[in-house]
């Protein structure tokens, strides 16, 4: 037993690397989607919209079939496969010059993500003890947001629309460092646990299909507060939000501190959030991470004010992606813990699966939300909505407490006796 906890430790560090090296590599594209499609491959604004969000419905799709198939093959297969789309999604796009072969690098990438990030958090049960899972979660989701705002930073300052081909250069890079993220994985990996399937035939009087976990009740529970996290919280994060500040008078420079100060929040506070929360019921700091939400839109709202000075706005809209910010770290402990808890080896896959498609499902609908409310006339119609509704899933979030089960809603409490 020591020895396969060894080995799980060990697999879980070289996921820790190639996360790093992966998140500086996407650091350098994500900002970029819309302005790469628009001013460098010639497509509308509109048009891009529609693409984006036709790649957000195949990521979906993806997402449901590599649950399946990780419960039948391994989570640990399935992971190197959506990391080997995704690198060559991205490497078509570094090499497109047209929007339709930008367009299928695209969609390529999008699918081969879906793949990735449910199959990851699935083996962290396998490499990790029960007792160190939600600060394994947040150690990733630290270190991923440190290689994105690192790659975001170096982008920054060699990414210019008059040099089309730094763009190609980025996605290239990318596109590389998730090859070699792909490698890491296939090197370390193979042969642990969770590498090959707890499938139907490790259990041959199991029901292996998404309606069994649709009739876990608390697991469905969940899924909602996590949707209406994210539609009303990360769904209106960049462009939202962005378009809020900047039709309020907002300049780029006060976006762009906006997302650094998001960034350093997470970077110096989740570890230490993650240790002085380590005993509170998940559901509460879910209710933490609504309310911070919450907190967030009004600042941003209050920045908006018609009278309010250029230095006071540029100060509140920069503090509510800050605070943002801190809410998202109360969220990383528990958003993969909580499915991981509940489900079992041989549905995990499909477990994780749902639990990863509430992201693409809340791009789907916050964004036109907010295009709705931003372009009305009235944007201040936009913050109070999405405040609302956080405030909304703050009360859902205190109602899933009593749904979860105890082992689930306050695991230290159980690991310590």
């Amino acid at each position: 037993m020591t020895g396969r906890r060894t080995a799980g430790l060990r697999a879980f560090r070289a996921t820790l690397v190639g996360t790093l090296i992966t998140s500086v590599g996407l650091g350098l594209t994500l900002p970029f989607t819309f302005v790469y499609f628009d001013r460098i491959l010639g497509l509308p604004l509109p048009v891009v919209g529609v693409v984006v969000a036709a790649t957000s419905v195949l990521a979906l799709g993806a997402s449901g079939a590599g649950g399946a198939l990780a419960d039948r093959i391994g989570l640990g297969r399935v992971a190197v496969l959506g990391l080997t789309l995704q690198a060559g999604g991205t490497l078509v796009l570094a090499a497109a010059r047209e929007p339709v072969l930008g367009a299928a690098g695209l969609a390529v990438l999008s699918m081969g993500n879906s793949l990735v990030w449910p199959s990851l958090n699935g083996l962290v049960v396998h490499q990790v003890p029960a007792e160190r899972r939600s600060r394994a979660f947040a150690v990733r989701f630290g270190l991923m947001n440190a290689g994105l705002g690192a790659g975001s930073l170096i982008a920054a300052a060699t990414v210019s629309v008059s040099r089309p081909t730094s763009f190609h250069v980025v996605y290239a890079v990318d596109g590389a460092t998730t090859a070699v993220f792909a490698l890491v994985l296939l090197a370390r990996l193979r042969g642990t646990t969770g590498w090959s399937a707890h499938g139907d035939h490790a259990h041959p009087g199991s029901d292996v299909r998404y309606r069994t976990v649709l009739q876990d009740r608390p697991f469905v529970a969940y899924l909602g507060v996590l949707l209406a996290l994210a539609v009303f919280g990360s769904a209106q994060l960049q462009g939202p939000w962005a378009a809020f500040v900047a039709g309020t008078g907002g300049s780029p420079q006060v976006i762009g501190l906006g997302f650094a100060a998001n960034t350093v929040a997470i970077i110096s506070l989740q570890l230490p959030v993650e240790r002085w929360t380590r005993g509170l019921r998940r559901s509460r700091l879910l209710v933490a991470c609504a309310l911070c939400g919450a907190l967030a839109w009004v600042l941003t709202g209050t920045a908006g004010f018609p009278g309010t000075s250029a230095t006071a706005s540029a100060v509140l809209a920069v503090s509510a992606l800050a605070v943002f910010g801190v809410g998202e770290t109360f969220l990383s402990p528990v958003i993969n813990a909580v499915p991981n808890a509940l489900a079992p080896d041989h549905l995990r896959g499909r477990y994780n699966a749902l639990n990863s498609a509430t992201y693409p499902v809340s791009k789907l609908i916050g964004p036109p939300l907010a295009g709705v409310l931003i372009g009305s006339g009235a944007p201040s119609s936009w913050v109070v909505t999405i405040t609302l509704g956080l405030l909304l899933t703050a009360g859902g979030a205190g109602l899933l407490g009593r749904r979860l089960p105890s082992a689930v809603e306050s695991p230290h409490r159980h690991l310590s006796r």
